[in-house]
């Protein structure tokens, strides 16, 4: 048994201490995972800014790492094997969980969310459900991008993504470039990607999306859905998308992105809305009617997300590694969420043992 288990702690608002923490004991059906490495994204800066987390929480919740040691009921993991970690803990006996949606459980808790500690530590005990074996030939760099990953693949099933279909994407923050990844991956004709940020569009055309446009500003006094109608109606014309795209996908979680993503859909097409933005949006629903659209939200991964993710990365279907723009020991936390939050890198993986 390890004797340190260093974790990263938020203990007030944009700061976090390195700090010793007891190893949970390992139960009949419980694993220990030697954490390798942990992703971080924009919830836990989110916890990270926060002055309403209840305790000295444990942050994090992207992980992979190693078994060191399985319960006596485990019959399917193994000391020494590779794994990621899914970090829900669904209840699997409300209405949600017994109709395959775990991911929206009434009793949900999460790695990393108040109150439930993270998995930002050198050692996690977890029940051995909670891991999906992962090859040899991803990286742990990669592995410790699996979490977001699953879920650009769920919003593949939420979208019924295939090979005929045209999408745009609004954000090209890293959810946006996973998303653009399993649409290629999945063989999606063409792409569009929409940011702010003329460096993030680069990125996302270099990734792999056929066209990105910085979109105009909306000067004031101009109302904000025609300005939405206007400019979807000039991409669709100047980009040769015919009566309009098949999917929008709206993963910045501003208001007039969502505007844009309605009014650039075809008849009978779908938005997916993985941004979270403001409480209220404000969005045409007229358009929803007159266009027979079809408007979902998506919400972390459901059963088999994470063994698709990582199937795609050990067949090189997905490449995260331009994605993971930089690496930082445990002992660097601070840092490294000080440089995330800055927007500074597109993805940043923590190394857990360093």
């Amino acid at each position: 048994m390890a004797e340190s288990n260093r974790a990263c702690v938020w203990v007030g608002p944009r700061q976090v201490e390195v700090q010793q923490r007891p190893i949970e004991p390992v139960g009949e059906n419980d694993v220990l995972v030697k954490v390798i490495s942990t992703g971080i994204c924009g919830s836990d800066c989110h916890n990270w800014e926060s002055a309403s987390v209840s305790k000295q929480l444990v942050l994090g919740h992207e992980s992979s790492g190693i078994i060191e040691k399985v319960g006596p009921a485990v019959k399917d993991r193994t000391v020494g094997q590779r794994v990621a970690v899914e970090p829900g803990f669904a209840c699997m006996t409300c209405e949600f969980c017994v109709r395959g949606n775990p991911n929206i459980c009434a009793n949900l808790k999460y790695c990393g969310l108040d109150p439930t500690d993270g998995t930002l530590s050198q050692y996690v005990t977890v029940k051995s459900s909670m891991t999906v074996p992962i090859p040899e030939n991803v990286s742990w760099e990669e592995a410790g991008s699996i979490q977001p990953l699953a879920i650009a693949v769920q919003l593949g099933r939420r979208a019924s993504l295939n090979a005929h279909q045209t999408m745009a994407i609004f954000g090209c923050g890293p959810l946006g470039l996973l998303i653009l990844a399993v649409a290629k991956a999945y063989g999606v004709r063409k792409v569009i990607v929409f940011d702010i940020e003329q460096s993030r569009v680069d990125f996302a055309v270099k990734y792999g999306a056929d066209t990105g446009v910085v979109p105009p500003q909306k000067g004031q006094g101009i109302e904000s859905l025609a300005f939405a109608q206007d400019y979807a109606n000039q991409i669709v014309k100047q980009h040769d998308i015919g009566s309009g795209f098949d999917i929008a996908v709206e993963a910045s979680g501003a208001e007039i992105c969502s505007q844009m993503a309605i009014c650039m859909l075809k008849n009978g097409g779908t938005c997916i809305q993985a941004g979270l933005g403001k409480p209220l949006t404000s969005v045409p629903l007229f358009l929803l009617t007159a266009k027979e659209l079809s408007i979902k939200g998506i919400v972390r991964y459901t059963p088999g997300c994470f063994a698709d993710a990582i199937d795609l990365l050990s067949r090189k279907k997905v490449d995260l590694k331009p994605l993971i723009t930089s690496t930082y020991p445990l002992t660097r936390c601070s840092e490294a969420f000080e440089a995330q939050h800055a927007r500074k890198e597109i993805k940043i993986v923590i190394m857990n043992q360093e």
